[in-house]
């Protein structure tokens, strides 16, 4: 049953029966997918996002990234983010992984990608996002930055330890 027929998303509920018989109730958010790139500026140097997020108040580090628009496939959709927000083009994009962001509550595959060769273009952030600058950072910097609790947003984790 859906409890809430959002924009982007849905909230449904849920009764399942477990493998024993038993049945529960789950909430499921229904997501299209989404895309994310971790993109390089140079060999060992990449960008990140200082974007305020409301749903934990904070403005943290992130990887650019974005919900698939409708008919839209998820190499379209990092092309799309890479650009929007990072105001740069990839020479090459490169697939690193698909994951599951939360799956006890969320069905969202996000698609992971690696950006290099990045061609200058512009930014055209949506009204609705509050981007606050764009850094570029070493690798390395950024997995100490991990381990220092200053970057805690699990795809941008994701994609930096995979770069390690």
């Amino acid at each position: 049953m859906i409890v809430y027929p959002g924009i982007r998303i849905s909230i449904r509920k849920d009764e399942v029966a477990l493998d024993d018989g038993r049945k529960v109730m789950r909430e499921v958010v229904d997501h299209p997918g989404s895309a994310a790139i971790i993109p390089f500026i140079a060999n060992d140097e990449i960008l990140l996002i200082k974007q305020y997020r409301y749903a934990v108040n904070e403005t943290i580090y992130e990887i650019p990234a974005g919900t698939l628009d409708k008919g839209e496939t998820f190499f379209e959709c990092a092309s799309r983010e890479l650009e929007e927000e990072t105001g740069y083009k990839a020479g090459i994009l490169t697939p690193l992984a698909v994951i599951y962001p939360s799956p006890g509550i969320l069905n969202e595959t996000m698609h992971l990608y690696k950006a290099t060769n990045l061609i200058k273009t512009k930014t055209n952030h949506q009204a609705d996002e509050s981007i606050k600058g764009i850094v570029t950072i070493k690798v390395k910097e950024a997995s100490e930055m991990i381990k220092r609790g200053e970057i805690k947003d699990a795809k941008t984790v994701c994609c930096i330890l995979m770069m390690m």
